[in-house]
């Protein structure tokens, strides 16, 4: 009994060791040439690369993508729940993203677009629960997208924790199904923040989503990128506008953190 207790024990411990490179390890279905583009003509940190699927990543190559709108800003939280942008180590949050269109399009008479966003918490916040991000977009801008069996597909969503020592993330939850969505409006992710974490570790996230519009329209469009967090118990909600479609709902004890991306099309 001892013996299977400690095989347990050690076999527990070596996934713990190898988990950050989860990810790492799915980057090495890609060629130098795909990494070369990624990095290279998209601009892609590491991080970037890392928190998306192989599958999208490579599906960019083919459909020779290129970036058409992108942010990357550090936000400081105050107990009253208002914002100072400073791009400082003394930021609670970093929350970066892009919109990109890919010249290949699975979507005949439209033309096919992907956004994606990235958070990582830079302290532990006090309250560890679950925090949402949302994809939002304004209805004239007639946005489809994709659906299977009732439901829309072309999503990505995570959860990881970052380790800052040793530079590696453990994968903690990922979903193809958006937390909320609304045809032609927008889609949310959830995110249950670890509350267990060491001086190195830190919470971050994924959201993504595919999404069309028809090739007969041009002009320019926005994407709204919100993260929601609650400083106290409860849930966050999220609500639906004309102008900027699926967004979270302002609450008194949710902090709200909003970008708004311009883009042509």
């Amino acid at each position: 009994m001892i013996k299977k207790l400690g095989f347990i024990v050690a076999l527990c411990s070596s996934f713990l060791f190898f988990s950050p490179f989860v990810k790492a390890a799915e980057i090495q279905e890609l060629t130098a040439d795909e990494l070369d583009y990624l990095y290279n003509e998209l601009g892609f940190t590491e991080a970037q690369v890392n928190s998306l699927p192989a599958s999208h990543l490579k599906d960019f190559v083919a459909g020779k993508a290129e970036v058409v709108s992108s942010f990357d800003e550090v936000y400081s939280f105050d107990e009253n729940g208002v914002s100072t942008l400073a791009a400082i180590p003394s930021g609670d949050l970093s929350f970066s993203g892009n919109v990109l269109k890919i010249n290949t399009s699975d979507v005949s008479g439209y033309n096919k677009f992907y956004a994606f966003a990235n958070f990582r918490w830079l302290t532990h916040p006090a309250f560890n629960l679950t925090d949402k991000i949302t994809i939002g977009f304004p209805s004239n801008l007639g946005v489809y997208f994709k659906t299977s069996n009732g439901n829309i597909v072309g999503h990505y969503s995570s959860t990881s924790m970052y380790n800052k020592s040793t530079g590696g993330s453990t994968q903690l939850a990922s979903s193809t199904t958006p937390d909320k969505w609304q045809v032609g409006a927008g889609v949310a992710s959830a995110h249950d923040l670890r509350t267990t974490l060491n001086a190195s570790q830190f919470n971050e996230g994924t959201i993504s989503q595919y999404f069309y519009i028809q090739t007969g329209l041009s002009g320019k469009g926005n994407a709204q990128f919100e993260y929601g967090h609650n400083r106290v118990v409860g849930s966050i909600g999220i609500s639906i506008g004309s102008s900027v479609g699926l967004s979270i709902t302002p609450s008194s004890t949710t902090d709200i953190r909003s970008y708004a991306a311009s883009f042509n099309y």
